[in-house]
């Protein structure tokens, strides 16, 4: 059984526990800063991990340079390219778009980094990708459907920036790679990408319009949220993928965390009371095949 695998899939299902408690703060605060303040969740969350397991924050110099652009890369124009994509297309077609960064990073670390696509890699991408799209096209019940079918136009736009999402993904687990096959620690990383993260992110507010005149940080339960959402979200997850990287190809771990939309639905399931379309159980029996041939 591959650990690296596992490590890759704990953390799907790490950010589909994220996302269950994100749509009340992200709400209530906005996308963009819903991302700064769980930015501060989060490095609190992973600096006290790092001092109560007795980690050093030790990143060898010539390992900086490619942290700082994965987190970047990665994480803040990947999340701007996400949310602005969400904004225009809503999160069905946006989880359709963003679940191609398995198929980006697959072709890129075959190019990059001379990972060898196999046979069962292969299968494994395309089963999971079609289960993904399957579960997010037809998984929706109709009733609610139109809440998820609202676009801004042009279409082409929310398209483009859907695209650039996935591809910022890709990009910044790459740019991780070498590092993380180097030894890096992957709690000391996380904190770091998390603080590249929040330097931007934080260094945008004096321009924000929409947040001035409104408080820095939410109240009560919505607060909780966004703690939540920093530890399974920014922290845990994110931890558990560059784990994943110390052993396991970008192909596989890339696939594999790309399955939190199907592993959500039964967390949805439970929360509604009411039970997903056919369509997604359909997606869900490709992933859980997709799953087998990288895991075991």
């Amino acid at each position: 059984m591959d650990f690296g695998a596992l490590m890759a899939l704990g953390a799907a299902v790490s950010w589909a526990l994220a996302a269950l408690v994100s749509h009340r703060p992200a709400s209530e605060l906005g996308s963009i800063h819903f991302n700064r303040v769980r930015m501060i969740a989060a490095l609190v969350i992973m600096a006290a991990l790092l001092v109560l397991t007795g980690r050093p924050l030790n990143i060898a110099s010539d390992m900086w340079l490619p942290i700082i652009l994965s987190g970047l890369i990665g994480v803040v124009f990947g999340d701007f390219f996400l949310f602005a994509t969400m904004r225009r297309l809503g999160p069905r077609r946006t989880n359709i778009l963003f679940a191609t960064n398995a198929i980006f990073a697959a072709l890129l670390g075959w190019l990059f980094l001379g990972e060898a696509i196999s046979v069962y890699t292969g299968l494994a991408i395309l089963f999971g990708f079609a289960g993904v799209v399957l579960a997010v096209v037809y998984g929706k019940r109709k009733d609610l459907l139109h809440q998820w079918e609202a676009v801004m136009p042009p279409l082409w736009l929310g398209i483009a920036l859907g695209l650039m999402a996935a591809i910022c993904q890709a990009l910044g687990v790459l740019l991780i790679r070498p590092v993380m096959a180097a030894g890096a620690d992957p709690v000391a990383t996380t904190l770091a990408r998390i603080f590249v993260g929040a330097v931007v992110f934080w260094a945008t507010l004096p321009f924000d319009v929409a947040q001035r005149g409104k408080p820095l940080f939410p109240r009560g339960w919505s607060m909780v949220c966004v703690w939540l959402n920093g530890l399974f979200g920014l922290g845990v997850g994110a931890a558990m993928l560059l784990q994943a990287l110390e052993t396991t190809s970008v192909a596989k771990v890339t696939i594999l965390s790309s399955t939190t939309p199907v592993l959500m639905l039964p967390f949805i399931w439970a929360r509604t009371g009411r039970m997903p379309a056919a369509g997604a159980w359909a997606g869900a029996i490709l992933v859980v095949m997709s799953i087998g041939f990288l895991v075991f």
